[in-house]
């Protein structure tokens, strides 16, 4: 409240103080247009004369008039100035409408009142200038405690964001790492597989099988996707496109094409816009296995579901689940699926135990989860939980 008030007293001095300077400015501009008239008797100067003194009657007339003038200046001054309106509008604006103005008259007037105007216009503000200063000094003291609550809190925001910023530091960092795992592994079984292929099938007397071609060139192309992804996580200030980000559509056509899958899905969770490299990576990683539980299975079976489902705190996640109907896995091998180098497949078949590791700490770096259910001779189903806050964007289709 004092402190508003003192912004209007500050407003109501300049305003007196702006217009008891232009007074100033337009008395001694008129004279000296006066005094080259009464000496040249070029009539030029009469115009000059005539709207600087227009403009003193009009910014003259508003002072006196202003509500609060006699708050800033006294009766006396306010007395001077009102006697100088009635000399611009009795004597010199009447003086400039006859053939020959008295233009020494003109300068005589002025100069009779110039000494107490002078004075009026620069002094008298001293008391209402300490006024404002004591108003602003108390309006100080009345908001200290606010201002030392607004100091303290801009402290604690800083500090906020110092921490927030160094845990989306750590949390890249640690996705960095995840996916050189997984991506490991992936490394390790593809290169495995292509050594076996090249020591088992390959001989110079028989020609290559077309189908056994096909599936090493797949698994370099992937080892080239993956390679790919890797260096654009590691440096996405240099990656032009910024480490691709795609709907998840995209990646799951791609699984069906290439995999024997079925796909049941929402149709909105499929047009989540997801990070191609990371989540291409966890999903082919669990197709991959869901195809080798399978193997030799009658009637072979494997389901992608892609729904979003609330959560029991606030918030939805993106729910992905392979199911297959394999060999499955008893509960020992459940606990320790996604424990580094564990693997139910063996080191003989080339899988170094770190495929579902690398998928569970890498959607954890999401902020998701995975999931394991299995019955052993019955299949097993892998889930990824992943919150729609931590995916880059959200797209609707309208349909």
């Amino acid at each position: 409240m004092n402190r508003s008030r003192a912004y209007d007293i500050v407003a109501e001095v300049n305003e007196v103080q702006w217009r008891s300077s232009q007074a100033r400015e337009k008395m001694v501009s008129i004279m000296g247009w006066a005094r080259l008239a009464a000496r040249s008797n070029d009539q030029e100067y009469r115009s000059k004369i005539l709207l600087d003194a227009n403009f003193l009657a009009i910014n003259t007339k508003t002072l006196v008039s202003l509500t609060y003038v006699k708050k800033i200046m006294p009766q006396v001054d306010v007395d001077q100035m009102s006697a100088l309106l009635e000399l611009v509008n009795k004597q010199i604006k009447p003086q400039l409408e006859l053939p020959n103005p008295n233009y020494d008259g003109i300068v005589s007037g002025l100069e009779e009142l110039w000494p107490r105007i002078v004075l009026t216009t620069t002094g008298n503000l001293g008391n209402t200038q300490k006024r404002t200063a004591d108003l602003e000094q108390k309006a100080l003291y009345d908001n200290f405690f606010l201002a030392f609550v607004f100091a303290f809190a801009i402290v604690i925001m800083v500090t906020i964001m110092a921490l927030v910023t160094h845990r989306s530091k750590s949390l890249y960092n640690d996705q960095v790492r995840q996916f050189a795992l997984l991506f490991s592994h992936m490394t390790f079984t593809r290169i495995s597989g292509l050594s076996m292929w090249m020591h088992e099938t390959l001989s110079p007397e028989d020609r290559p099988d077309p189908a056994l071609l096909d599936m090493a060139r797949k698994r370099i192309d992937d080892l080239s996707v993956v390679t790919d992804w890797l260096a654009r996580i590691a440096y996405p200030k240099f990656d032009r496109d910024n480490t691709p980000i795609v709907a998840l559509s995209t990646i799951l056509d791609e699984m069906v094409r290439s995999n024997v899958a079925m796909l049941r899905a929402d149709a909105k969770a499929t047009q989540l816009l997801v990070p191609q490299g990371q989540f291409h990576l966890m999903l082919q990683e669990l197709l991959r296995n869901s195809k080798d539980a399978v193997d030799g299975v009658v009637n072979p079976e494997i389901i992608i579901n892609v729904q979003i489902g609330h959560r029991w705190s606030f918030g939805r996640d993106l729910i992905i689940s392979i199911e297959d109907n394999g060999i499955g896995m008893t509960s020992d091998q459940i606990k320790k699926a996604t424990t580094p180098f564990f693997s139910t497949k063996g080191e003989s078949r080339g899988h170094s135990g770190l495929g579902l590791t690398g998928c569970a700490r890498l959607i954890q770096t999401m902020g998701g989860s995975l999931a394991i259910q299995s019955i052993k001779g019955k299949g097993t189903k892998v889930t990824l939980r992943c919150p729609l806050s931590h995916l880059p964007a959200i797209r609707w289709k309208h349909t």
